[in-house]
């Protein structure tokens, strides 16, 4: 990934939380753990506290594989797989959750 790569994706990273703010989806003293990489996949946030960041897997998928051309899909799968389960160290509680939709 270049630098403009990276500029653009901190720049929808922030107008995504900017957005979440502005919507009242988060309270000005709420934070939340997004994932990188996985804007296009986020579908919500949970209405329970702490706020959680909502995955739909299936999109999460679909960024790895075109972010990753060279990457077989099993393999992406498997990735993906193993990652939405990790949980962040210390905030175990505000990690974000991957759903696979229906």
């Amino acid at each position: 990934m270049n630098s403009k790569d990276n500029k653009s994706e901190m720049h929808d990273k922030s107008s995504l939380v900017d957005a979440l703010y502005e919507r009242r989806l988060l309270d000005d003293d709420e934070e939340i753990v997004l994932s990188d990489g996985f804007d296009a996949a986020l579908i919500g946030i949970s209405s329970s506290e702490p706020k959680i960041a909502i995955y739909d897997f299936w999109k999460a998928l679909d960024c790895i594989v075109k972010k990753n051309p060279d990457l077989e899909f099993n393999d992406a799968l498997e990735w993906l797989e193993d990652f939405s389960q990790l949980k962040i160290e210390g905030s175990e509680d505000l990690t974000p959750i991957f759903v696979k939709t229906l």
